[in-house]
């Protein structure tokens, strides 16, 4: 997984820095070609004619009412301040008398409006006291083209940086998700094929333990007079039945943990869908010697929906374990509890110094756990006060 992270992560610094480089790239291009065709479309027209005419008819208004000479910069200077001119020039004959800029310089795109080399063929002559004079004023009116053609070149160029960033993590994302996908599917064949190896397994060992009891069986009867060879036979039946009983845990969790779909019954009222296998518990208890307390053990009408296969084995598994780790002289206690959405079941047992969960595996109460789950509750359990405490949780169906 972490190595698929580092790779994702690659792939993804990858994609930002060619889409930053291409962006740079597709703006530089658009940008001078941009340039070129903007002022190839202002030569060409007679946009400048008609923007500059007003200004140089209003100007030789001015200076014929003030009666100003080609030498008098101060007069129109004035002038040009205040009609916000950006440039103009005067010139007579091809010689530049005066000229004068108040520009913007970010607006390099438009210098040629600045130059008179370039403006030459755009000035209109203008009549002072002492001689015409060739004018040429600039108030700015081409920038908002090149303004314009700037937006439109970085706005394209993100536009083409985004969508290429946006299909590169597509594909990512979809190559990730396809591999993932490929993996889970392994993984998920893995599961079902070590699901199956421990159902064979069980089923395997099942036979010989059944003819190995048989046998026991027989040998008991047949030495029934020689005390210390039935105390043999019952250690070796004891733990004959100790590998059944994980056996039948193994069985129980390979169940619970496969992903095959489990119905659950039509719902019932909780006595009668978990009193009859406490019921029984009960019965098992008391016929091993242990003493049970059922006070605080009471029903409501209220309905559960369980899995009758599952529930079944649940208190099988549990009344295993009780048999087992328990200590006899300490009583049982199965005890009730409901809550708005919620029944409960509580059992606990007193804890023998000499015998401890830590023993086992605990793959018992992983497949009471695991067990649960599949039937939409949960099981926790604790200890307190010297007992072992399991608690099943079910959701109550409205």
């Amino acid at each position: 997984m972490r190595d698929d992270l580092k790779r994702v992560k690659k792939k993804l610094f990858l994609t930002f820095a060619i889409a930053i480089i291409g962006t740079c790239v597709v703006f530089g291009i658009l940008y001078y070609l941009g340039i070129d065709l903007l002022n190839n479309y202002i030569e060409g027209t007679t946009l400048i004619y008609y923007n500059e005419k007003p200004y140089i008819d209003e100007f030789q208004q001015y200076v014929t009412d003030n009666d100003i000479s080609t030498t008098d910069v101060e007069q129109y200077d004035e002038w040009m301040a205040e009609h916000d001119v950006s440039f103009y020039s005067v010139q007579e004959e091809g010689k530049v008398i005066y000229n004068k800029s108040n520009v913007d310089k970010l607006i390099s795109p438009a210098k040629n409006m600045y130059d008179y080399r370039f403006t030459g063929s755009y000035e209109l002559p203008v009549q002072f006291a002492d001689i015409e004079a060739k004018v040429f004023i600039y108030t700015g009116f081409t920038i908002k083209y090149y303004i314009a053609l700037m937006i439109f070149d970085v706005g394209f160029s993100l536009m083409l940086g985004i969508v290429f960033v946006y299909l590169r993590i597509r594909k990512i994302i979809a190559g990730y998700q396809t591999e993932l996908e490929a993996s889970q599917e392994q993984e998920k064949k893995a599961r079902q094929e070590k699901d199956e190896l421990m159902r064979n397994m069980a089923h395997d060992l099942r036979t010989p333990l059944t003819g190995l009891m048989t046998h026991i069986d027989i040998m008991k009867l047949e030495n029934e007079a020689d005390e210390e060879n039935q105390k043999y036979l019952d250690i070796v039946t004891d733990k004959v039945m100790d590998i059944k009983t994980q056996m039948d845990n193994l069985l129980d969790f390979s169940m619970a943990s496969s992903e095959k779909n489990i119905e659950l019954d039509k719902p019932i009222e909780t006595e009668y869908a978990v009193g009859d296998y406490l019921s029984e518990m009960y019965a098992v208890l008391k016929e091993r010697g242990y003493s049970i307390d059922i006070d605080k053990l009471n029903w409501e009408k209220v309905k559960i929906a369980v899995n009758v296969g599952l529930i079944s084995r649940i208190f099988a598994n549990l009344t295993d374990n009780i048999c087992k780790y328990a200590d006899i002289d300490k009583p049982i206690v199965m005890e009730t509890f409901f809550t708005k959405n919620n029944f409960k079941v509580k059992i606990g047992n007193g804890i023998c110094d000499d015998k401890t969960l830590l023993e086992s595996t605990g793959i018992g109460l992983k497949s009471v756990d695991m067990m649960m789950l599949r039937m939409n509750g949960n099981m926790s359990y604790s200890r307190e006060h010297g007992k072992f405490w399991v608690k099943l949780e079910f959701p109550i169906v409205k």
